[in-house]
């Protein structure tokens, strides 16, 4: 009777309703999702709530999918609990890491600033009233950063994506434009390296407004969760 109420498909259920609720009121998610952290419309709850927001039909359609076609076998294998610990940090760390990475992309856009004494607080102050130095380019970069909110459960689903390449590595998946099925072992690295390169470039292959750097966090999180239980010692009963 209760078989459908998964923990993978109560995540599904509020991730949909959550955008449905942002279509019928486009405000009421504003404050659900992620700013950077030294912006004033930056809240703590953030690191978890952006997970349940997303910012077109497509977006939520294939991170769903993905949680669908590969979260429910986790949680097959690990019991609920354990499935939506392990999402919800990869998701939080994803952000974490995010948070780091935009930090150092931000400050490195501003260091023509800082080097005509112009205050990194100066800086900040400018951007949330939503400005930029016209005269430095790489400004607007930075004030897109202080100012552009990130949203989706991406993070999360490349930890689940590589929980379940270490679970399953020569299970094969099909990749959209390769007419050939690939081993889960090297899908999810081929697919990883593409962020790895966006974060790395700039340059995106599956277009703008990615995080990258979220895919990669949530994947290493992922990563270093799975080995931490594989090395884990087991526990013997005493008779």
């Amino acid at each position: 009777m209760y078989q459908h109420f998964t923990a993978t498909n109560v995540l599904i259920i509020l991730c949909s309703v959550t955008f449905l609720l942002g279509m019928m009121e486009p405000n009421s998610t504003e404050n659900l999702a992620l700013y950077y952290w030294q912006s004033p419309s930056f809240q703590p709850l953030q690191l978890l709530s952006h997970l349940f927001v997303h910012g077109g039909m497509m977006h939520l359609f294939f991170n769903m999918l993905g949680l669908w076609m590969f979260g429910r076998v986790l949680e097959q294998i690990w019991g609920a609990t354990r499935f939506l610990l392990f999402y919800i940090v990869c998701g939080v760390g994803a952000a974490l890491v995010y948070q780091l990475a935009s930090y150092y992309q931000l400050y490195s856009a501003v260091e023509p600033l800082l080097a005509i004494n112009i205050s990194f607080d100066e800086v900040l102050q400018l951007f949330s009233r939503g400005q930029y130095y016209s005269q430095f380019p790489s400004s607007e970069q930075a004030a897109s950063i202080f100012l552009s909110p990130v949203v989706g459960a991406s993070g999360a689903i490349y930890g689940i994506l590589v929980g379940f390449a270490f679970l399953f590595p020569n299970h094969k998946l099909i990749f959209l434009l390769l007419p050939f099925p690939i081993p889960a072992k090297f899908f999810v690295p081929a697919l990883l390296s593409f962020d790895i390169y966006a974060s790395v470039t700039g340059h995106s292959v599956f277009g703008a407004n990615i995080a990258h750097t979220a895919h990669v966090g949530g994947a290493l999180v992922g990563l270093l969760l799975v080995l931490s239980v594989k090395k884990r010692p087991r526990l013997h009963r005493s008779q």
